[in-house]
């Protein structure tokens, strides 16, 4: 058993077997008084007996209430949830942890195990676990971590859990920065390269327009221009970011994005609309861009005539486009960089997305609509 099991063990432990010891010591120590006492009236010897063990019970009474008070309150200092579950599968104890994390009051403490849990069976499966070391689940549209404790059989079960999904969501961040930064060193040296030939091939392609050769000149210099344009994609994605965030509302920064959006081939013919209010602490020029890549990305999957919606709310703005939808084999290849569902497309719109929200510790998630298409989160 580890050290942390220990503790954890003597904390629910500890003060009820010093209760049962304390009670033991007091009715020796009554039992070896009354034997050491003369004899005297039957009735004297039974109203003082009585009269001592009301005061007895009443001592003892009061500091049953204080250990019980000092047990509750270890409970209620841990920083995680405890389950105690006793031979009988009722409810031992409940930590203050435990009830804020489930949403139960103190009164649960004594019910069926089964009754109170009903609604976490994940919990109820780690109540069912072998004791070990910390493991990892979903349950209620969050991210767990649960640890059976190992503790003596005639105790019942104990049960170590908290919520990880916000440090999951930091975790994942973090790889994707250490990610991007390799990348990006990778990257700026490749578009630089690149730069500086296509400004050897613009030049020549300006002398033969120079000397009439103006359809040759022109199809030089439109290629040129075209992977110019990647080339500053590139470096884009190479650059290193310094958030500067700031208190914003989130309907100017994504009605502004739908406005420049608005001036994009991808917009044609489509319906784009921006709905509700809301605040977040965000980078306006990193957010505004974002949206302006996810928004294009959604109008590219509308078909003409159909809808893209966006919706603010606090800390929150969502996408929803009325296209075929993306499978999660797509989605994870048009996450990652240089990777594109469109022939002409750079794929770099949603890796450029996903890097400039990251950056100021925002959220990306994408959802498929059950009527198609595809609903995509931005959790600030």
């Amino acid at each position: 058993m580890t050290r942390g099991n220990h503790l954890v063990l003597g904390m629910v432990l500890g003060p009820p077997a010093a209760l049962l010891i304390l009670g033991l010591c007091m009715a020796v120590w009554r039992w070896l008084k009354l034997r050491r006492r003369p004899v005297v009236d039957s009735e004297e010897v039974l109203l003082g007996a009585v009269s001592q063990s009301l005061q007895e019970r009443g001592r003892l009474a009061a500091s049953l209430g204080e250990l019980r008070t000092v047990h509750e309150r270890l409970l209620d200092a841990l920083p995680f949830g405890i389950l105690w579950v006793d031979q009988r599968q009722n409810l031992a104890a409940v930590n203050a942890a435990a009830r804020d994390l489930l949403g139960v009051k103190a009164g649960v403490v004594g019910l069926e195990a089964a009754f109170v849990l009903e609604a976490f069976p994940w919990l109820l499966e780690g109540l069912e676990r072998a004791p070990g070391p910390p493991y990892r689940c979903e349950g209620g549209g969050r991210r767990w971590q649960l640890r059976r404790i190992e503790a003596p059989h005639i105790v019942g079960a104990l049960l170590q859990f908290e919520d990880i999904t916000a440090l999951e969501a930091e975790e994942r961040r973090l790889q994707l920065r250490d990610r991007f930064a390799e990348l990006g060193e990778m990257t700026a040296g490749v578009a630089h390269q690149l730069k500086n030939g296509l400004a050897v091939l613009k030049g020549h392609g300006q002398l033969l327009d120079r000397a009439g050769h103006r359809d040759a000149a022109q199809a030089v210099l439109g290629e040129t221009d075209s992977l110019e344009r990647l080339v500053q994609r590139f470096l884009q994605w190479a650059k290193p970011l310094e958030p500067q965030c700031v208190d914003l509302r989130l309907e100017e920064v994504a009605s502004q994005a739908a406005q420049e959006v608005h001036r994009r081939p991808a917009f044609f013919d489509r319906i784009l609309t921006v709905e509700g209010a809301g605040r977040a602490l965000a980078d306006p020029m990193l957010l505004h861009q974002a949206l302006v890549n996810l928004l294009e990305n959604a109008c590219h999957a509308t078909p003409p005539g159909k809808r893209v919606q966006v919706s603010v709310r606090d800390r929150l703005v969502e996408i929803q486009d009325d296209g075929p939808g993306l499978s999660p084999e797509a989605l994870s290849r048009m996450l990652r960089p240089f990777e594109s569902g469109r022939p002409d497309g750079t794929g770099l719109g949603l890796p450029l997305a996903l890097k400039w929200l990251n950056a100021q510790g925002a959220d990306l998630s994408f959802f498929p609509r059950p009527g198609g298409g595809t609903r995509v989160v931005v959790r600030l």
